[in-house]
């Protein structure tokens, strides 16, 4: 076998990767060559951007990797802001790019698709990126891509294939075994962190995306010790928000930061508490803990970044919680958790504006609570992140980190790939939509159960109205897109248009029955002149 069959079969047989997302070229060929024989799904995007967005949504919603399959240059630069998203939002994904041919790379001889050094473009936000000199070198390249994956804070990792490389026989490869081991927690500072966190009479809990694969090991600490639990939008859904402890997605709300201030004692896990986290209002409120502080975070170096902790356990979150959980024990837990978790809640409740609140209750009246709910960068959504619940893990998708547009559609139809009996949801404006609309051809040809919500309100509403906070004149804002119906109608979508919150409900719940690409096309009084 040459390189690229072999390393699509290692991939399959050894890695378990099914799907790959990825546009077809004359520079990888030979990775699709592999494809062919391997039963691995090939899903083609219209755009190398969709292609990263649909592999990042995929992860979220099996916890598996992403995997990408580029060609040179433009592929991987195409992919960059997929893969920047992926990389702050601490998500797993493989990019297999092929590159210039060994003899050309550097030279600056002008090849098609050159760059200087295609790896270099993607090392800042990769766990890491190399190109692939030798094909012997593959499988344990792979290796350590998934000792990313499993054993620590899982990020995009891209190889750079050249072309002759992935042309090169090879053989069947052999798996290279992993190097590395989730970190497990020291006992004695276990011990230390229970006896903290036992004697609070005000405990909180910060549980950020981190903390994922320990949703259980989460809500059993919560519940021993009586904490209120306050999510970061990566977490939405590793506690389910009808629990009593759980205060929400609310770290950004001024009740949520004075009940972490007069806390005695507050567990963070898996979090950067990053400004994404903490922003409202269009500034990052500044965040002061009270009392003591145990962190948890499998990155030892994001132990004492923004806060500086007590008790600091380099751990997986569900190794390290199920350590707490035990040597809490059956103890007494405080009183006040759940009359504290519901007042933030009312609080975040009674934030929306008057104007927002009946289109979020009717996206909560419609949308089914196990469906993928994926939020694009547009004004409803700000107001959805922390106002609509979510009950499970895996189950919110949107870009916290890179705070991009144009990723919901995307996202969306990745996290249906991964999990094909349950729906989604997607939620886009007027303005992102139009960053990666043809991606709605690829969900009618895979027939995905997605049904989007266009909220229109006639340009950049919200970049308008910051533009008026920071009063100065609106430029830029008053963008068209022109009948958005007709073009989901080419794209192979049904679709519907609503002007008030009561039809939108209906046109969802309708949606939902019937399956397969859904479009819901919500016009509102507009923001612009």
């Amino acid at each position: 076998m040459r390189t690229g069959e072999a390393t699509v079969q290692l991939l399959a047989e050894h890695y378990g990767v099914d799907t790959i997302f990825g546009i077809p070229g004359v520079h990888n060929i030979e990775l699709y060559r592999g494809l062919s024989r391997s039963g691995v799904r090939a899903i083609s995007p219209r755009h190398e951007q969709g292609a990263g967005f649909m592999a990042d949504g995929y992860a979220i919603a099996s916890g598996r990797p992403g995997v990408c399959m580029l060609i040179t240059g433009p592929g991987l630069t195409n992919a960059l802001t997929p893969m920047g998203q992926a990389y702050h939002d601490s998500r797993p994904m493989l990019v297999l790019a092929a590159t210039t041919p060994t003899n050309d790379l550097g030279r600056g001889n002008g090849p098609l698709h050159d760059v200087p050094d295609q790896a270099a473009i993607a090392r800042p936000i990769t766990a890491f990126s190399e190109t692939v000199m030798d094909p012997a070198a593959v499988p344990a390249l792979l290796a350590r891509a998934w000792d990313v994956f499993d054993h620590g804070r899982p990020r995009p990792v891209h190889l750079a294939m050249p072309t002759d490389v992935l042309a090169m026989e090879a053989g069947e490869y052999a798996p290279v075994a992993a190097t590395a081991a989730r970190p497990a927690p020291d006992a004695a500072d276990v011990r230390r962190a229970a006896a903290v966190l036992a004697t609070a009479r005000r405990p909180m809990i910060i549980a950020g995306g981190g903390a994922k694969a320990g949703g259980a090991q989460l809500r059993e600490v919560a519940e021993r010790l009586g904490a209120v639990v306050v999510l970061t939008g990566n977490a939405k859904g590793v506690l389910p928000s009808g629990h009593p402890l759980c205060a929400g997605n609310a770290l950004g709300f001024e009740v949520a930061q004075q009940a972490l201030a007069a806390a005695d004692a507050v567990l963070v896990v898996g979090s950067e508490v990053s400004d994404a986290d903490i922003w409202n209002g269009g500034h990052p409120l500044p965040l002061a803990v009270g009392g003591s502080i145990v962190r948890i975070d499998v990155d030892e170096a994001q132990l004492t970044r923004r806060m500086t902790p007590t008790i600091g356990l380099v751990a997986d979150a569900a190794t390290a919680l199920g350590a707490l959980a035990d040597e809490l024990g059956a103890g007494t837990p405080a009183s006040g958790g759940p009359a504290a978790a519901a007042a933030i809640r009312a609080a975040v409740q009674a934030a929306a504006s008057p104007a927002m609140l009946p289109w979020l209750q009717a996206l909560q009246a419609s949308i089914p609570a196990d469906a993928f709910v994926a939020l694009d960068s547009t004004q409803l959504a700000y107001v959805a992140h922390s106002w609509l619940p979510c009950e499970s893990p895996r189950r919110w998708l949107a870009p916290y980190g890179f705070g991009t547009l144009g990723c919901a559609i995307p996202m969306a139809i990745g996290a249906t790939i991964a999990d094909p009996g349950r729906p989604a949801f997607a939620l886009v404006g007027d303005g992102g939509w139009m960053f990666t609309v043809a991606e709605m051809a690829t969900a009618a040809d895979v027939g995905a159960d997605v049904v989007a919500v266009m909220w229109d309100n006639g340009g950049y509403g919200q970049i308008a109205i910051s533009f008026d906070d920071a009063q100065a004149p609106r430029m830029g804002v008053a963008i068209s897109s022109p009948d958005p119906v007709s073009i989901a109608r080419g794209f192979g979508w049904q679709t519907q248009s609503v002007d008030q919150p009561a039809a939108l409900q209906a046109a969802l719940v309708a949606a939902f029955r019937a399956g397969g690409p859904q479009f819901v096309h919500v016009t509102v009084p507009q923001l612009l002149p």
